[in-house]
């Protein structure tokens, strides 16, 4: 078996278990804003749609063995609309880096326990390092392989250190009236639970009214920071960010964190001038505009769910840059 140019899209379940779908990548980079963009762009090319395979999860184990790709050097937690797509877009622009931003594969991966709950728990942790082994696959020569986790995936942060124990990763956040007022706007698929299970939010299906759906939102970005901020207290190599200190935390504190270099610098800030989801936009700050679109229904949704965590948040990272512990 050879996948030299193909890349895992998605994890199919079948009757016999998971089954890994693959699409003919050739040298194509990561370098939309979103993995699922590149792939959709990719897969609707003629050529490219009798181009797919599929294998079980132990054969992509296999290849893998053999091919392990570009070291993964650092993975990217977040609360949601708080610039985690930013630094995304600068460590691509590195032509050493790969970016898997928020890839789908993963969210079928990790949504496992729920299909499986008997596995035994080596058994995620073998198929977690083999799909970051085929996303990281050196297609142009890159060295370094980063992963853009979805908002929920935090809470799944246990697991991916057992697989990449030594990775250094962050957790970034935002004030929250801002992500509230984002999701408010464009909701994530997160906020609907037929779309993504509750348990996924470590929430119960009893948090779930139609009426109230600001209010589950707002729950489940105080769980996700719940569990980022006991992630940087209990789990090694983690820092804690504010997105107000972007973009230039990513020439400071995260330069380093990374492993990246000053040459990269100047890459980097070109890439922060644009949109980071609209590259070729210039970027526009809109943290007053979102602190004048909320209303009181949603500062008050805000201070009975959301704030006293955020607080937490903020106490723990001031007391970490204060310490220079980072």
């Amino acid at each position: 078996m050879n996948l030299v140019g193909w890349l895992p899209v998605r994890i199919a379940w079948r009757e016999g278990g998971p089954r890994v779908e693959w699409t003919l990548m050739g040298t194509q980079r990561l370098l939309d804003p979103f993995f699922v963009q590149t792939v959709q762009r990719q897969m609707a090319k003629p050529f490219y749609q009798f181009f797919r395979r599929e294998t079980s999860m132990e054969e992509m184990v296999a290849w893998t063995d053999a091919n392990p790709g570009a070291p993964l050097r650092g993975m990217i937690f977040h609360m949601s609309r708080c610039g985690s797509t930013l630094i995304g877009q600068q460590l691509a622009a590195l032509e050493m880096n790969i970016v898997a931003s928020e890839p789908e594969p993963l969210d079928e991966l990790l949504q496992i326990e729920h299909r499986l709950p008997d596995l035994p728990r080596a058994t995620p942790v073998r198929w977690l390092r083999a799909l970051v082994a085929a996303m990281g696959q050196p297609r142009n020569g890159e060295q370094a392989f980063y992963l853009k986790a979805d908002c929920w995936h935090i809470h799944c942060l246990d697991l991916l250190r057992d697989a990449f124990p030594e990775t250094p990763w962050i957790f970034l956040y935002r004030d929250p009236i801002e992500v509230m007022v984002s999701q408010m706007r464009m909701p994530a698929a997160w906020t609907v639970p037929s779309l993504l299970h509750p348990s996924m939010l470590r929430m119960n299906w009893t948090d779930w009214d139609p009426a109230e759906l600001d209010v589950y939102r707002a729950r489940a970005l105080a769980k996700v920071c719940s569990a980022g901020l006991r992630g940087a207290q209990k789990a090694a190599g983690g820092l804690l960010v504010n997105y107000r200190e972007l973009p230039e935390a990513m020439y400071g504190r995260l330069l380093n964190h990374f492993g990246l270099r000053e040459e990269d610098v100047p890459a980097m800030r070109k890439v922060a001038q644009q949109d980071a989801k609209s590259p070729g936009s210039k970027f526009v700050s809109d943290e007053s505009a979102k602190q004048t679109a909320a209303g009181g229904r949603l500062r008050e949704v805000v201070a009975n769910h959301i704030l006293e965590i955020y607080g937490q948040l903020e106490t723990e990272r001031l007391a970490r840059v204060e310490g220079r512990g980072c």
